[in-house]
């Protein structure tokens, strides 16, 4: 069976082989989602040097991005305008709606998580790696990894 990619890692590794390991590890210690099974291909493995690491990159943080709008939105439309009402929200969708986003901002990797930065524990790339990236790019990978059935979420409730 074929699987879309679900992740993608940034690693800072001497090779991509190890890159590659590192994910493996991170993925299966992870608390927070298991997979019954997930692949990591060294061929879909992408060095700093490659022509598609920053267009790839990039796609993984506009993706991350486009969805913590969404979830804004979705508290929007649930009558959410103010910090101030977060005191007052009721438990239901909207503060598992909360919950998600607070975990996307805040660095716990999740099912809908896109691209994430294993050298940070981020959704995001600071400036200060940017940089690095661009000054030294064959010490950083991008890890593709492909995902089967969601076995546990603590995100997403699995039937």
């Amino acid at each position: 069976m074929e699987y879309p990619v679900s992740h993608y890692f940034l690693v800072h590794s001497q090779s991509g082989q190890a890159a590659g390991l590192h994910v493996k590890r991170s993925l299966a210690g992870n608390q927070l989602i298991s997979y019954a099974e997930f692949f990591v291909r060294q061929e879909e493995i992408l060095n700093g040097v490659d022509d598609i690491f920053w267009p790839t990159l990039e796609h993984g943080l506009e993706a991350n991005t486009t969805f913590a709008r969404r979830m804004l939105d979705h508290l929007k439309e649930e009558g959410l305008s103010t910090l101030d009402q977060l005191l007052e929200l009721k438990q239901g969708y909207a503060t598992k709606v909360l919950h998600t986003l607070t975990h996307l901002l805040d660095g716990f990797i999740g099912v809908d998580s896109v691209f994430y930065n294993l050298v940070e524990d981020s959704h995001q790339l600071s400036k200060e790696l940017d940089e690095a990236i661009h000054t030294t790019p064959a010490e950083y990978w991008l890890v593709p990894v492909r995902t089967g059935k969601l076995e546990a979420s603590v995100l997403h409730p699995v039937h």
